[in-house]
């Protein structure tokens, strides 16, 4: 017989409505954005587009699929779903599973949106040339079907889906084994390395284009786009530094055995949700026109 009851050392209701509080604003945030878009759908055959169409399903998909389980769990101090313990292991599987799956197409995604802002800020020939909507949408479908293979790994013998009950909560685990860590973290981190890299490349270019240009036309409007360029690349780097560094960390040092109390791994766990609020905010900036549609849907609702 399986455990299946909490046993962790903070108050499960307490986090359970945290992550209540967490999901609902995800929810709204990313239906907000995603109907925008929708009303916005001229935009859908731009490449930027498509990339962050896909992120925000990827956090509605997370929020529907995932976080209910989890917050219902936390709140009646176990593992509730199914009468009997095949069922409740399928259930398990399920929420963890969705997790591993969600977790993954969002990392890959945010890659692709650094990448492709990065070629349409800095190469934009390149850009032209090869990001066309069909590629960005041929991609988009790649990271949704790899995303799945690797997220299946428990299939295959290399892990498995389970209820870690010092955190009240269905989560995948690897299998020790230093070839599949490996893979997994090398993976994990070279998205994160271009997310980073791109990302910064593309703000000090941006940053030196419009310095140049103040240089030569003496207007305070380059002066406040850079200032307004530095507020949204930092949130940008700030949002995914706090919310998924400490979460690959831990994935490392769990690897060797480094023990985490039950009260680091939700804060974590919670830190690492928080980039489905964040990311639909924080890439609606880079949206180009976003500003536009929110000021004619405003001025259409006082009509």
């Amino acid at each position: 017989m399986n455990n299946f009851t909490y046993n962790g050392d903070f108050s499960n209701v307490a986090v359970g409505a945290a992550l209540a509080v967490e999901g609902v604003s995800g929810f709204i945030a990313n239906t907000f954005v995603l109907s925008v878009t929708l009303y916005q759908w001229k935009s859908l055959k731009q490449s930027s587009t498509i990339f962050f169409t896909s992120l925000i399903l990827a956090n509605l998909l997370m929020v529907l699929l995932h976080f209910p389980f989890t917050i219902i769990a936390l709140a009646a101090g176990e593992w509730i779903f199914g009468s009997t313990d095949e069922e409740k292991t399928g259930t398990c599987a399920f929420a963890a599973f969705t997790f591993w799956y969600s977790s993954l197409v969002l990392v890959m995604t945010v890659a692709a949106i650094s990448f492709d802002r990065f070629l349409f800020i800095v190469k934009p020939h390149l850009h032209k040339r090869f990001m066309r909507p069909w590629v960005a949408l041929t991609l988009t479908i790649a990271i949704w079907i790899l995303s799945a293979v690797l997220s299946s790994t428990p299939l295959y013998g290399l892990g498995g889906f389970g209820f870690n009950a010092s955190i009240g909560m269905c989560l995948p685990f690897l299998i020790k084994d230093a070839s599949v860590i490996s893979a997994f973290l090398i993976l994990i981190l070279s998205l994160l390395l271009i997310i980073v890299i791109t990302s910064l490349w593309t703000f000090f270019f941006t940053w030196w284009f419009l310095h140049k240009r103040s240089m030569v036309v003496e207007s305070n409007i380059y002066s406040s786009k850079k200032r307004g360029l530095i507020g949204i690349f930092g949130a940008m780097l700030l949002v995914y530094g706090i919310s998924k560094g400490p979460r690959i960390i831990s994935l490392v040092l769990v690897q060797f055995d480094v023990p985490f109390s039950s009260t680091a791994e939700i804060v974590i766990y919670f830190v690492f949700q928080l980039s489905i609020i964040a990311d639909p905010v924080v890439q609606s900036f880079f949206r180009p026109g976003f500003k536009q549609v929110l000021v004619s849907l405003f001025k259409k609702c006082k009509k």
